[in-house]
């Protein structure tokens, strides 16, 4: 006997399938194909039909159905109902038209094969939904999320995820026995009208005190535990009063989604999602027949084909109405030509009524398994194969009679500026507050964060998005504030091992912005450089240097004295700092701070003794020791200056030379 009679069967199926799925997952990884796809052939190759390596299906679809409630609870904590508000039009009207068009002419065509009404209808349902999950991967990795293309594909799957809690009310009402929608129909309505304005309530009322007080605590391990029973209490909850697991799952979501702590919670649940929708997807590849795809080979790929088309062109054609850019369109309606995740769950919900025959299901699961595994080339190639159907499809003819298809800009409504250059604030403490009201004078974007929820408490009312909760240190939560397309972060945690794991994670993500680390002591130089950090900000020398300047101003020292003082002082201390620095970087990443040089940038005043006058009869680099590399006026930058540019009003001139003489130089 293979399995010992001490050890549950259950534990030998997982270490058997993740075992599988981590071989089957390398090679995908290789292959550029989506893990959706990986964990779907893993399922098949444990399945019956291959390997036979799965003892206990029963227990994998325990885990299985509690992937699906995390799925939707995620897919409710990133569901904003003011982003649908700003894109409602190409979400409701473009996502509404696709859907819709794809389950009626599907349903017409399967209806016109011989199938029976019912299952065509289902069939045509679970053909129009699209992988989310597929989509939003390829395109944050090609960085093309924000892209007017990416925001139309984005905003009907928008509309996708959220058809599906209504259509799953619907299917028990599809099959023939159900008798049609007859009073149980309208109370199951009923009762989910008065479960969302409970949920509302908790959302408005419960829920942000209830994790203001976990949060408050600063356990990791309370936070989790709270998000892990809100979901799945409230997806009990909503199941005993006669509504799905799932559509529980999704309001629980919602309720976390308009609190402060929605990405925490979100980056929180991450893993756990990861890991039980993995089961789920495992579980569908088990019920795959092999013996089905290797006997209808012809019939899966013209299924394929003609269910990607049809998606392409009505979802082509949504967007095209409803944004008025066929380009864009054409491009969109390639992203979600795709079968996706949610019709899984579509499928496994009308299985128990009898809603599709087994024939039926499994041609639509060769389908969707062959639809995603060919999402990631499509995409790839997306801009060619779009140009390639513009040339077919507009002539001047169509062209002329459909002129505001062909617009050159997309609905301003799903317009969403993708931020970048921005500053990144961790620690929004008395440091970091002082450095937003600066650097919002400057008109500099910024975003800063915090895991403190008293400090944050109100300030996003007050401020916008630009404050948000959240563990720095979290791979989500960088990701969330756009740390890899940030200029700067500056970290202002007191701590120095906090500020270490931050730095670590931030390198992770982004090798190029420029970490400017504060900390205590001196001490924490050198394990802060190893890091990643750039620059490391003493909170104890900064102290020093203000008590210095206070005593001499005391014993009456001059101000240029003082100020001579503190640049030696300042001197010392970058002495210190680049020693430590060159230990642990090398020769090689010495980069601009030669011997005791630096670049800074200096702004000319108006009564400054500069304006003008030309940069040869300042002779700066005889009398200052100072080079002038470049001159920023307004939008253009002049580099390499000759001696005849004279110096304006605002100008903000390139320095280099010593650290004395620049800072000699800033007070001219």
């Amino acid at each position: 006997m293979i399995v010992s009679a001490a050890v549950p069967e259950v534990i030998y199926d997982i270490s058997i399938i993740f075992g599988l799925a981590i071989a089957v997952l390398l090679i995908c990884s290789k292959l550029k194909v989506p893990s959706v796809l990986g964990f779907l052939i893993t399922g098949v190759l444990a399945g019956p039909d291959a390997l036979h390596l799965v003892k206990s299906s029963n227990d994998l679809s325990v885990f299985a159905e509690i992937g699906i409630i995390f799925l939707l609870f995620s897919i409710g904590i990133e569901f904003s109902l003011k982003d649908l508000i700003k894109a409602r039009k190409l979400v409701l009207l473009g996502g509404g038209l696709q859907l819709a068009g794809t389950t009626v002419i599907s349903a017409i065509i399967s209806y016109f094969l011989g199938l029976p009404g019912r299952e065509s209808l289902m069939l045509g349902l679970l053909f129009s939904f699209s992988s989310t999950a597929i989509v939003l991967k390829i395109l944050q990795e090609q960085g093309r999320l924000n892209s007017a293309q990416g925001r139309a594909s984005m905003a009907i799957l928008i509309f996708q995820d959220m058809a599906v809690i209504p259509i799953m009310l619907l299917v028990p009402y599809l099959s023939a026995d159900s008798g049609g929608i007859d009073a149980g129909f309208f109370m199951l309505i009923f009762k989910a009208i008065i479960t969302v304005v409970i949920i509302v309530l908790m959302a408005r009322v419960l829920m942000p005190k209830l994790l203001f007080a976990v949060a408050k605590s600063k356990s990791g391990e309370l936070f989790l535990m709270t998000v892990l029973v809100v979901c799945l209490a409230v997806a009990w909850l909503t199941a005993e009063m006669g509504l799905s697991l799932s559509l529980g799952a999704f309001l629980a979501g919602l309720v976390i989604s308009e609190s402060d702590y929605s990405h925490e919670a979100f980056s929180t649940i991450v893993p756990f999602r990861e890991v039980f929708t993995s089961f789920f997807f495992i579980s569908i590849g088990l019920l795959v027949d092999v013996g089905y795809i290797f006997h209808n080979p012809i019939l899966i790929l013209l299924s394929t084909l003609g269910i990607m088309l049809l998606k392409m062109v009505l979802a082509s054609g949504a967007v095209a109405y409803s944004a008025g850019n066929i380009r864009v369109a054409v491009i969109a309606g390639l992203f979600i030509s795709q079968v996706g995740e949610f019709s899984f769950i579509l499928a496994n919900a009308a299985m128990p009524f009898n809603l599709i025959s087994e024939s039926s299901y499994q041609l639509f699961l060769s389908v969707s398994v062959l639809s995603m595994a060919v999402t990631p080339n499509m995409i790839q190639h997306s801009d060619r194969l779009s140009f390639g159907l513009n040339r077919l499809l507009m002539s001047k003819t169509v062209q002329s009679r459909f002129s505001r298809l062909i617009k050159t800009s997309i609905s301003k409504v799903t317009e969403k500026t993708e931020i970048k250059d921005h500053l990144i604030i961790v620690g929004y403490g008395d440091v970091g507050r002082n450095i937003t009201k600066v650097i919002k004078m400057a008109h500099i974007p910024f975003i800063a964060v915090d895991s403190d929820p008293e400090r944050i408490l109100g300030v996003q009312q007050r401020r916008g998005a630009q404050v948000m909760y959240g563990n720095a240190t979290n791979k989500q939560i960088l990701k969330h504030i756009g740390v890899a397309q940030a200029r700067i972060v500056v970290v202002t945690v007191s701590n120095p091992t906090e500020v270490k794991a931050i730095s670590l994670a931030i390198r992770k993500l982004s090798p190029t912005c420029h970490i400017i680390a504060t900390t205590k002591s001196t001490h924490d130089f050198t394990k802060l450089f190893d890091a990643g950090a750039n620059e490391i900000i003493s909170e104890h020398f900064e102290i020093s240097v203000e008590v210095v300047t206070r005593v001499l101003s005391r014993y009456m020292v001059s101000r240029n004295e003082i100020e001579d003082f503190i640049v030696r002082l300042r001197q010392l201390n970058y002495d210190m700092e680049r020693t430590i620095r060159y230990e642990q970087q090398g020769i090689q990443d010495y980069r601009l701070e030669i011997s005791d040089t630096e670049i800074i940038t200096i702004r000319v005043r108006k009564d400054s003794m500069l304006v003008n006058k030309k940069l040869a009869e300042l002779r700066l680099r005889s009398q200052y020791n100072v080079s002038v590399l470049a001159v920023k006026r307004g939008a253009d930058i002049l580099a390499n200056p000759d001696g005849e540019l004279e110096i304006r009003s605002n100008d903000i001139l390139v320095i280099f030379g010593t650290h004395e003489s620049v800072d000699q130089m800033a007070r001219l």
